[in-house]
């Protein structure tokens, strides 16, 4: 089948093949022909198809169902960027690009007919009421909850195709919808509900209503991704990742994800995967297992510098739901208490895939929330918005961070390695399950001894009797805190909390210390007692706490 098109005082002869395309299809054909024949004028968008005698033909009309091989139509296009002022009083032209480029513009009618003849009666339905359900491999794309469901939708009259007359029209109820099985019933004025004898090909066995399963009205594939594993993609490339990302990819599990977004997910994280690993491995390093595993008290901080957490402004996302992801990833029942559980590299990458999901596709807010009557974020989209929008900012902040760039001097990572058991035991000893570190427990090491240090100083430097502990044996020598580095510790120790825990959301007096902030304080405290050599300082406030500790459990 062939269409010869008029378009701008050009004639354009144009092959449809069976004639199966939309007349949307056909513009769309006809402004790509003219952007070349005209080169190099831009594109123009198609808004207006009419026939020779100027009937406006409607975009989702099938072609052949509409014109004749050869037949002569005339294609419109925009002038500029924007629609035509007289448009928006046009009801005609307005609905043709609604239907054209609209929300719904990648739906196709579906429609329900209501057949006239002596066999049915003289009284006509008032509505169509139904059920419908989206076909599952479309679901990804075509979600139910929107795009199926209960529906009610009045008739309206359409011409037959056969016969002539005034009255010699059936009666229909249109719905957009994807392609999907629907059952549904006429309901007359007085809300019975009854079956169109008409149509028997569409009627249940018992007779009762009618079923109907509707595919694409234009050729389109069946399946939305036949071979989806054949899709291109740069996660295939030759050389194009870290070998980690293959060990990551292989052992991911997400099975929440379709296979068709999976694929796409891939693209998206081999592109990021070397910063990703990079920050995993800024936590992990202060890890038991050194650059092995991160704990789920460090997603915690970076969820909470992230601001995405329950009660923080602009957060939305509850602590309960990520133990709940981390339990499915890690395959596990009870995972209490989560804070000390360890996050391995592969399970960090499904947390944050399982974040970015609820953040930028399911809860989105604020700046990341679609546009009214714009669907959500497609789950790779989301991943990247995340990672560029909320990740690599935070990202940004820690490399500015002067406590970061301490702890990676040379000879400060010597002694932080050295002291890093020790840190983790003090962590562990103090924290109180799903709550933390309260600072004041933290503070009430050098509270004590500072009072043991003051004690001898009262005392003429003699150390009073403690029984048969030797406390001041143990808290004094020149590898711990001395009397002038205790009273600094203090000084600055409640600034130091409230610096690192700025982000909670708690009030300052319910706050707690996840490891990271506990480092955080450690590093700040060491530095003003440090004088420029924090090497020196951070084993002192170490093994004054270890050698605390030590005597509490005695």
């Amino acid at each position: 089948m062939r269409v010869i098109v008029k378009c701008l005082e050009i004639r354009l002869d144009i092959p449809c093949g069976a004639g199966k395309q939309h007349i949307r299809w056909l513009a769309l054909a006809v402004a790509t022909r003219m952007q070349r024949e005209t080169y190099p004028h831009a594109f123009r968008v198609p808004q207006r198809v009419l026939s020779s005698d100027g009937t406006v033909l409607k975009p989702r009309s099938v072609i052949k169902d509409v014109l004749e091989d050869g037949e002569e139509v005339i294609v419109e296009l925009r002038q500029g960027a924007h629609v035509p002022e007289e448009w928006l009083y046009d009801e005609e032209s307005k609905e043709w690009i609604d239907q054209a480029y609209g929300p719904q513009s990648n739906l196709m009618d579906c429609k329900f007919y209501w057949k006239t003849g002596s066999a049915q009666g003289e009284e006509i339905p008032q509505y169509v009421r139904g059920e419908y359900v989206v076909s599952p491999k479309w679901q990804p794309i075509f979600p139910q909850r929107e795009y199926g469901g209960s529906f009610e939708i009045g008739v309206e009259p359409e011409p037959m195709e056969r016969g002539a007359g005034d009255n010699d029209f059936d009666w229909v109820a249109t719905r957009k919808g994807p392609p999907g099985v629907c059952n549904y019933v006429f309901v007359l004025k007085d809300g019975t509900e009854v079956p169109c004898k008409l149509t028997p090909d569409t009627l249940t066995p018992r007779g009762t209503m009618h079923r109907k399963d509707f595919q694409w009205d234009v050729p389109i594939a069946s399946d939305p991704y036949p071979e989806v594993d054949s899709r291109p993609s740069t996660a295939s490339r030759d050389g194009a990742q870290d070998p980690r990302f293959e060990e990551d990819w292989g052992a991911l599990q997400l099975q929440w994800v379709d296979q068709f977004v999976k694929v796409r997910l891939k693209d998206v994280l081999v592109e990021f995967h070397a910063i990703l690993v990079d920050l995993f491995d800024s936590y992990a390093f202060m890890g038991p297992e050194c650059n092995s595993t991160m704990g789920m008290d460090d997603w915690k901080h970076l969820l909470i510098n992230c601001c995405l957490l329950d009660g923080q402004e602009g957060g939305s996302l509850p602590w309960t739901q990520v133990c709940s992801w981390f339990e499915e990833t890690a395959g596990v029942k009870d995972a209490r208490p989560y804070l000390a559980q360890r996050v391995t590299r592969v399970q960090y990458v499904e947390l944050l895939v399982r974040t970015a999901g609820w953040f930028m596709c399911d809860h989105p807010s604020g700046n990341n929330a679609p546009e009214e009557g714009k669907p959500k974020l497609p789950l790779d989209e989301g991943l990247f918005q995340f990672i560029t929008n909320i990740l690599i900012p935070v990202m940004d902040i820690y490399d500015d961070d002067t406590i970061r760039k301490d702890a990676v001097q040379t000879q400060n990572l010597a002694v932080i390695e050295q002291c890093r058991s020790a840190i983790r035991l003090i962590y562990t000893s103090l924290c109180r399950g799903e709550f933390g570190v309260f600072p004041v427990t933290l503070k009430f090491l050098f509270e004590f001894a500072l009072e043991r240090f003051e004690e001898v100083e009262s005392n003429g430097g003699l150390a009073p009797p403690h029984g048969e502990v030797d406390i001041m044996g143990l808290l004094s020598g020149g590898d711990k805190l001395g009397l002038d580095d205790l009273r600094e510790v203090l000084r600055v120790f409640e600034d130091a909390v409230s610096k690192t825990t700025a982000k909670h959301s708690e009030a300052p007096e319910q706050r707690t210390l996840l490891f990271w902030e506990l480092f955080e304080v450690l590093m700040l405290c060491s530095r003003a007692v440090s004088e420029g050599a924090l090497h020196e300082a951070i084993p002192k406030f170490v093994q004054t706490a270890s050698a605390v500790l030590s005597l509490v459990e005695r």
